[in-house]
């Protein structure tokens, strides 16, 4: 006797009766040849679903369904099936996602457990983001940044960083908590901390502000062990790592709006403003390297700073005309500095 392709539409479609599901589930675990049913799965896979299988063969995908629905059954006394929860799903997703969740059953290698889900956080250029991780650990994370988390921080507190980050970290003694940046893992209990580690650049910076800090390197070797006021400069090119005492604020101020130059030289300072203002900000003279910068801004706009910078320094600065793009799109702001030569000798 055929078999009613109209209970298949029902079970996918989350509308089937008792019965549908005792024919459906019959079909699945029956020794006789499913021939006829293999046939009906694969014509749904070809009309709903773009991924070929190989050899237009559905056998896999039928073995992976029984064996996952037995050890559903057999793990929860059959209260939480797993062909229950796939109507649930089905209702929601409709059939040609649920073909798609299928593929996902038949690639995925026989031993594997469902990823674990992680949490993506993105900071836009030119803003500060402020974030609350599940443990109760705050933060903020800085211009152009990234950070991502097990949702359930699982196992163990570890969180992925790219870009600049300060976290406050909830004090837990028996679950250290890590932040894994590009080449290092920066591990602690309970402190307060600044992660400076952007992409494409040579060098990575940890500040400590309170408690104490373990940074280590990809293999598990101590970098360095901080105290609070400490800065960790790494520099990945030369393999070098500096430990120097600072004012932490100095680096953290930006949690707060604040922009705080101390004694930095002018490279620095370009850097800095290039991420807060989301501007390209170059020196043209590599003399205004020797020039260092002391100044506090809070909230300013990049016009104001750079007066300020002008009045300051022996710099004068311009900003080239920016051209919209085919698409529409005006590329961001490009600021050139360079020497001011009637006011180079006031600064020598």
């Amino acid at each position: 006797m055929a078999f009613d392709i109209n209970i298949l539409k029902r079970f996918f479609e989350g509308n089937y009766s008792r019965k549908d599901y005792i024919a459906i589930r019959e079909k699945l675990f029956s020794e006789e040849d499913n021939r006829e049913f293999r046939e009906l799965m694969l014509s749904h896979w070809v009309e709903f679903d773009s991924i070929r299988l190989p050899d237009d063969n559905v056998d896999h995908i039928l073995d992976k369904l029984q064996h996952k629905i037995s050890l559903e059954e057999n793990r929860a006394a059959g209260r939480y099936r797993f062909i229950q929860v796939f109507q649930r799903v089905a209702a929601i997703l409709i059939f040609p996602l649920l073909l798609s969740f299928l593929a996902y059953l038949y690639f995925q290698p026989e031993k594997s457990e469902f990823p674990e889900a992680y949490a993506e956080i993105q900071c836009p250029m030119g803003v500060r983001t402020k974030f609350t991780l599940p443990d109760g650990t705050t933060g903020f994370l800085n211009s152009g940044s990234t950070l991502s988390y097990p949702v359930g921080f699982g196992k163990g507190r570890q969180v992925e960083l790219t870009g600049e980050a300060f976290f406050d970290v909830v004090h837990h003694e028996k679950s250290p908590f890590t932040v894994k940046t590009g080449k290092l893992n920066v591990k602690v209990l309970g402190t307060s901390f600044n992660v400076i580690s952007y992409p494409g650049e040579a060098t990575e910076e940890i500040i400590l502000q309170t408690g104490k800090i373990e940074v280590l390197d990809n293999t598990g070797k101590t970098v360095a062990e901080l105290n609070p006021d400490q800065r960790l400069t790494v520099n990945h090119d030369d393999r070098t790592a500096k430990r120097s005492m600072v004012i932490s604020s100095q680096y953290t101020g930006w949690t707060e709006g604040k922009l705080i130059f101390r004694n930095e030289d002018m490279t620095q300072v370009a850097k800095r403003l290039s991420r807060w203002y989301n501007a390209e900000i170059v020196i043209a003279d590599k003399r205004l390297e020797d020039f260092t910068f002391y100044a506090t801004f809070v909230d300013e706009p990049l016009d104001e700073v750079l007066k300020l910078l002008a009045i300051t320094t022996p710099i004068a600065y311009s900003e080239e005309i920016r051209e919209v793009s085919k698409d529409g799109l005006y590329p961001k702001r490009k600021i050139v500095i360079t020497i001011n030569p009637k006011k180079i000798n006031q600064f020598k």
